[in-house]
Formats: C-alpha cells, sequence, structure tokens
C-alpha cells in the first residue's frame, strides 16, 4: 500500500518526499511513525491530491462518513468492495453462531413504508424493520413476526435494542428467543448490556468498525475482550503525549492505515476514537491483539417523534453527498415530534442542498418528525469543550419519559 501511495497518489508521492521517508526502506512497523498523523482536515484539504491516479472514476465509489462531530468526510473507496467489509463482518458473527444461510431480524435505520413496519431484503437474507415508526403495538407486531419466522439472531443499534425491550416491557409482551443479539455502530453505556441480556436471555456480541474502514474488532467467544483483525488495516493506539500505547490497561487514539481501499488510502488517520489495550494471550486462541474497550464517537443520542417514538441518531447517519456544502451541522429539539437543524454553510451551498437534506431526513423519518432548517455562522462546543450532534430540551414530562427510556 506505501509503494501504490508512493507511484500514484499525488499527497503521499509529496509528504514522502518532504519527511525522506522511502517505502522500500521499510523493515517494522514501528518505521511508519516516521510518517506525521493524518485528520480529517488534513484529507479535505487534501482534495484530489488525495485520489490514486492510476484508478479509472469508473472505479470510484463516493460516500461519507456519518459526522459524528457534524461535519461528513467525503471518501472514495472501489465500486463494489462492500463484500469485502461483509466478509469481515459475517466472519466476527460466526464466533457465536450466525451463518449467512440463517435469517436475521435487523433494525438499524431502515425506512420501511409499508403497513407492517417491515420487509424482506434478499441481499442481506434479513428480515428488516423500521426504527422510525416504533410504537408499543408496532414492537409487538415485530416480536410476532420473529417469533413465527424463529429468527435467530437480531442485528440492532444498542440504542434501537434498548428502546425494543422497553416498548416489549409496556407492551406485556414476552421477547423474542435469539441466540445471539449482534449490536455495533454505538457505545454502550454501565448496565445497559447486563440488561439487554437478562431481558433477551442470550449474549451480545459487538464489534468496533468505522465507515474509513480502517481498523476492524470484534468480541471474543470467550470473553468481551476485542481481537483486532489483523488482516484489515493496520492499527496503532496513540497516546494522548503522542507515544504509543503497547503495554495492558494503556488507552489511546484508534489510528489506522488502509490495506484495501486504492482509490483513496489513508494512511496513520487519527479516528477520533479510543481504546485500551487488552491481555497478551486470549483463551481462544488467536494471536490477534486484544482490546478491552472502545470508545466510539457515535453516542446513543435519540430523537422524540411524535408518537413518542425514538429515533436515533445513528439510524439518521447519512453516507451521501447531501452534506457536501455545509461545513457543520447540528440536531436542537424543545418538543417532540419537532427539530431544528442548524447548519453553517458554505459558499457553495444552494436551494438545491437545501431540497436534497429535507428529502433525505423525510424519507427517514417520514410523517413522525417536522424538520425545520436555521443558517447560523457558528455552533458553540459544550463546557467540557465538546460538540454535541443533538443538543436536546424537551418539556420536564417528556425530559423524564425519554431519560426512563435510556
Amino acid at each position: 500500500m506505501l509503494q501504490h501511495c508512493a507511484a500514484h497518489v499525488p499527497y503521499y508521492r509529496n509528504l514522502f518526499h518532504e519527511v525522506g521517508f522511502d517505502p522500500e526502506s521499510l523493515r517494522h512497523t514501528s518505521d511508519l511513525a516516521a510518517l506525521p498523523t493524518l485528520d480529517k482536515d488534513a484529507v479535505r484539504a487534501g482534495g484530489r491530491g488525495m485520489l490514486a491516479g492510476n484508478i479509472p472514476q469508473s472505479e470510484w465509489n463516493y460516500y461519507t462518513t456519518g459526522g459524528t462531530m457534524g461535519k461528513p468526510l467525503g471518501l472514495y473507496g472501489l465500486r463494489g468492495d462492500g463484500w469485502r467489509e461483509r466478509a469481515f463482518i459475517e466472519t466476527q458473527w460466526n464466533r457465536v453462531g450466525f451463518r449467512r444461510t440463517r435469517l436475521r431480524a435487523k433494525l438499524r435505520g431502515a425506512v420501511v413504508k409499508n403497513k407492517s413496519h417491515a420487509r424482506y431484503e434478499f441481499r442481506e437474507h434479513a428480515l428488516v424493520f423500521s426504527n422510525f415508526h416504533m410504537t408499543p403495538e408496532i414492537a409487538a407486531s415485530y416480536a410476532e413476526i420473529i417469533k413465527r419466522k424463529r429468527i435467530a439472531f437480531f442485528h440492532a443499534y444498542p440504542s434501537s435494542a434498548l428502546d425494543f425491550a422497553r416498548l416489549l416491557k409496556e407492551a406485556g409482551v414476552d421477547p423474542p428467543r435469539f441466540e445471539a443479539l449482534l449490536l455495533g455502530s454505538e457505545n454502550f453505556y454501565p448496565g445497559q448490556r447486563e440488561s439487554l441480556e437478562s431481558f433477551f436471555q442470550c449474549r451480545i456480541y459487538s464489534w468496533y468498525g468505522h465507515s474509513e474502514n480502517l481498523a476492524l474488532a470484534g468480541e471474543c467467544e470467550f470473553s468481551h475482550n476485542y481481537h483486532i483483525f489483523p488482516e484489515y488495516g493496520f492499527v496503532e493506539l496513540i497516546k494522548e503525549d503522542g507515544r504509543p500505547a503497547t503495554e495492558e490497561g494503556e488507552t489511546g487514539e484508534i489510528v489506522g492505515t488502509s490495506f484495501h481501499n486504492r482509490v483513496m488510502p489513508l494512511i496513520r488517520y487519527r479516528t477520533g476514537d479510543w481504546a485500551t489495550i487488552g491481555p497478551k494471550t486470549c483463551a481462544c486462541g488467536r494471536n490477534y491483539r486484544l482490546l478491552t474497550e472502545t470508545r466510539g464517537r457515535w453516542m446513543q443520542e435519540m430523537m422524540v417523534g411524535k408518537l413518542n417514538n425514538r429515533i436515533s441518531i445513528t439510524a439518521l447517519n447519512m453516507h451521501s453527498s447531501i452534506f457536501d456544502n455545509v461545513q457543520q451541522f447540528q440536531f436542537h429539539q424543545k418538543e417532540k415530534g419537532k427539530v431544528e437543524l442548524r447548519m453553517i454553510p458554505k459558499p457553495s451551498y444552494s436551494a438545491q442542498d437545501s431540497a436534497a437534506i429535507i428529502a433525505a431526513f423525510k424519507e427517514k423519518m417520514g410523517d413522525t418528525m417536522d424538520l425545520e432548517m436555521t443558517f447560523v455562522n457558528e455552533l458553540p462546543l459544550t463546557e467540557r469543550g465538546k460538540f454535541r450532534f443533538i443538543v436536546q430540551n424537551l418539556v420536564p414530562e417528556m425530559e423524564a419519559e425519554t431519560e426512563r427510556a435510556c
């Protein structure tokens, strides 16, 4: 990959020359530290210089990160390369008995507009349910379908699984009996794993990954430690002082290097996510490096729709170009069923962008949420200097109900 970057990617050709780095001389992974780390701002500034000149545009696939800091990043990969990603994911799931020939239930931000709010996806071999219209009655209907079809695996966001469990409890419905819950894309908070495993009477299988496709780590079947896939990408953990985290118990930011994306390689890319080094060995016998904890950027933030339905921010994750002309955005909600989308527009922003954004969120949320767009010059940080993707100040009774749900 480094040789490819030197030969075909202008950004890295110039960088390697500036720092005196020769890919041919690489002998150990620690030699990679001769290169500076890369962040989102540098990728944006690099522009088309980040793209390989030897791959025709007809083979490019454009997508964006979800924008957990309200700043989605535009990326390019190889068209049709999604099956490589799925192969790695399913290899992890196999640790808890999953096989792609076995039907799974999926509750991960899909829009399903039919009467049952469920549909079968042939390519996924999954029964997909809508996150966006869940009430106790609809959740009970989901449970009935799952039981009738004897679906063994539940693939969901943690927040969606928690909401599903809450609604089944409200409706007095016994939960489906799954073999495992496949829960990813969000952090777990204390007590949530235990609560879900107790309610559904099965284990949770979780994993860490991100849209940039640089690092993938999945739980072991013998523990809740995460194995880093060495074939997927090269992963470093960098401590706050800039030194590598190498010993058990040390925590650092996850820094990843592409192995497979030859269109737009990312070398030593700072993900903004953090993890803690695990033990040297594992009962399963794999020689993969272990993490005891990962802390991703997607927090379990929920908006409340007109039906008292919870809409996960993760479910609204967009991987299209609709925010390309937006510098940053943030959701504000003061009453259920209504949300204000505050945006800092780029000079290139136009009415077409507004129409595309409204259409995309309408497709996701349907009639359960009214969206108002406001243009601002800045989006303030919290007192601790952090950015919140959603600022929520619901009326008191709604705040209490939302707090109970979480």
